[in-house]
This record gives structure tokens, C-alpha cells and sequence, in this order.
């Protein structure tokens, strides 16, 4: 039996909104989202299994997805982590050298077991900085020693908070014009900035676990052919870094620590996006690939201490379900403050 228009917007709908939800799953508002899109994706594979006609079943679904901020009921139910998985044991390790660091770093900070990377992270080529302060594989390797010394040397890191956006033109397939009926760009756009994170402080685990990348005991595994652009300049003491990465082509199958934006980022998964569509959704919609445009981290150091001051990532990544024709260019802010 074909599936009607109607039942192939809720669903669409409903991969749009489980996508959304995966932001912040620790949100009640995330919940609610979740639960409508699984809601939505039930109904629509019943009525195909009856064969009985489900109007309005699919009037309530599209009611229960496009009315996003509103809780739908009081059912409680799990929601997976964004959080990026456990550090991968074929991930390659990369330690911040701080013998080969004395000449382009500044002449204060002598090398001392304190400012060494985490234990795990044992050597790259690009932690070894050349004579040139300005060369691109310098800048690469002062700001992993900086990033990487957060975890083992920081006693809070402070969040200003996190910001998500929609970071393009989104591309909506048939859904365009109910994604247009919601308000298009500017709904989605409030969504995400309503499922933000505001200000909090980190100390102990809660560093390793938050701090990009999050949940691994490294910041940086960058080297410079994962870096379009590297820029330092240095003023009353403090040295101030800018990375871009380079864009990650759209795949499948990303882990944390490969490629470029997935070595320095705390970056979604496509799997995480993937394990938390309905069946019936996916099976229209396909699988979602994700795709880590150039995104960019700032970080600010005392010239003295080698320490980070503030860290400013601003994140990419976009979500592609090409079976379906959608895409979503996102994008996340995030700022901290390190004390030590």
C-alpha cells in the first residue's frame, strides 16, 4: 500500500524533531520532542500494517511535532546523551612535546611533568614546533599543549554557556511546505537557541567529561593538515590562538578523534542520530550522515604559565539525510573561562 503525503510529513517531521531533541537530551523540552516524533513514526507504521486509514491519527502527530515547545503530557522517558563516546583504543595518540617546545614557547615556561598532555596521549609529529613561532605546524602544536594541559592542570573551568544556531540554508525536501508553514528558518533557528545550555562550572571528572573534547582526557589531536587557517599574536603577556579546521566531507561513520573538526570538537554523531529515528521514520527517511563544515576554536594563554585562559569554540556540523532531501546546517557556540 503507498503511504499518503500527510503520513510522510509526520514522519518527516519526525526525523527533523528527533535530530533537534539529540542537542540537549537532558532537556524536558527534548523529551517531549522525542517522544512526539516516536509517537508520530508508531502511528504511521501501524496504519501501514492495517491498512486502515490514519487521518487523524496523523493530524495528532504533525499537532504533537510542530507544536515543539509544548509539553505533550507528563511521560517521562530516557534520552541519549550527545555526548561524544568513549576515547576509541585504536584512536592515535598525541602528546604535547615539551622539550621541543622551548623555542616556541614562551621563554617562562619551562618544561615541567605539570604541563605535560595527558598520560595517553604520546606524541605527534606536529607537537614538535618549528623554530618559527608564526609557521602554521607552531601554532598547531602550542595550542594542543595549552588545550591538553586543561585536564591534568585545571581546577574549574568555568561555561559561559552553549549556544546552538542554524548555521545555513536548510534544505527540506518535500517537507517544505510545512516546514514553511512553522515558520522555516527562523522556527528552527529559535528552537535551537531555546535548547541551549546556559553557565556552569566544571571541576574534577566533570573537566574531562565537558571540556572539548568531552569525555576524552585529551583536548587536541589536531596536526596542521587538519588546519585550513592558524593565527597567534601575542600582547601585554597573553598569546592569543585562532584555528579553522577544515570541513569534514558528509559520512556515515565519524568517531571521535578522526578527521579534522572530531579531533579538537565536541562534535554529534551521526550513529547517535541514527540509533534514535523510528524505524518507520528511517526506512523513509534513510540513514543521517554528518557532515563538520570549517569551524573554528580561539583560545587566549598566559605567555608566563603556558596556561589557558579562555577557550571559544564555534562548532559546525550538518546533518544529511539524502534519501529524503533534507539537510540541517547547525552550528554551536560554546565559551569557557579556566582557573587554576
Amino acid at each position: 500500500m503507498k503511504m499518503s503525503p500527510i503520513k510522510k510529513i509526520v514522519i518527516g517531521l519526525a526525523v527533523i524533531t528527533v535530530a533537534l531533541s539529540l542537542i540537549t537530551a537532558n532537556n524536558m523540552a527534548s523529551v517531549m520532542l522525542i517522544v512526539a516524533s516516536r509517537e508520530a513514526g508508531s502511528s504511521a507504521q501501524q496504519s501501514v500494517q492495517t491498512n486502515q486509514p490514519v487521518q487523524n491519527q496523523a493530524n495528532n502527530s504533525q499537532s504533537s511535532s510542530s507544536n515543539n515547545n509544548t509539553a505533550n503530557d507528563n511521560t517521562a522517558t530516557n534520552t541519549p546523551e550527545t555526548t561524544a563516546p568513549a576515547a576509541d583504543n585504536n584512536a592515535s595518540d598525541n602528546t604535547a612535546n615539551d622539550n621541543a617546545a622551548n623555542s616556541d614557547t614562551p621563554a617562562d615556561n619551562n618544561a615541567s611533568s605539570d604541563d605535560k598532555a595527558p598520560a595517553d596521549d604520546k606524541g605527534n609529529a606536529d607537537d614538535k614546533a618549528p623554530a618559527d613561532k608564526n609557521d602554521k605546524a607552531a601554532i598547531v602544536a602550542e595550542f594542543n599543549k595549552a588545550v591538553n594541559s586543561v585536564k591534568s592542570k585545571a581546577k574549574t573551568v568555568e561555561q559561559k554557556g552553549v549556544t546552538n544556531y542554524l548555521a545555513g540554508q536548510t534544505e527540506t525536501g518535500g517537507l517544505k511546505t510545512i516546514y514553511n508553514t512553522l515558520g522555516g528558518d527562523s522556527w528552527l533557528d529559535g528552537m535551537l537557541r531555546d535548547n541551549s545550555q546556559g553557565a556552569a562550572t566544571y571541576t574534577g571528572a566533570d573537566i574531562t567529561a565537558k571540556f572539548p573534547v568531552e569525555g576524552q582526557t585529551w583536548s587536541s589531536k589536531l596536526t596542521a593538515d587538519d588546519v585550513k587557517e592558524a593565527n597567534r599574536s601575542e600582547k601585554n603577556g597573553v598569546i592569543t590562538i585562532t584555528i579553522t579546521t577544515i570541513a569534514d566531507e558528509k559520512s556515515e561513520n565519524v568517531k571521535v578523534g578522526e578527521g579534522h573538526a572530531p579531533k579538537a570538537f565536541n562534535v554529534v554523531l551521526p550513529g547517535v542520530v541514527n540509533d534514535n529515528i523510528p524505524g518507520i521514520a528511517k526506512s523513509l527517511a534513510g540513514t543521517a550522515s554528518m557532515a563538520y563544515p570549517e569551524s573554528t576554536a580561539k583560545i587566549t594563554v598566559d605567555a608566563k604559565t603556558g596556561n589557558v585562559i579562555t577557550a571559544d569554540y564555534d562548532m559546525k556540523w550538518t546533518i544529511n539525510f539524502d534519501k529524503m532531501g533534507v539537510v540541517l546546517p547547525f552550528g554551536t557556540k560554546a565559551e569557557y573561562t579556566v582557573k587554576y
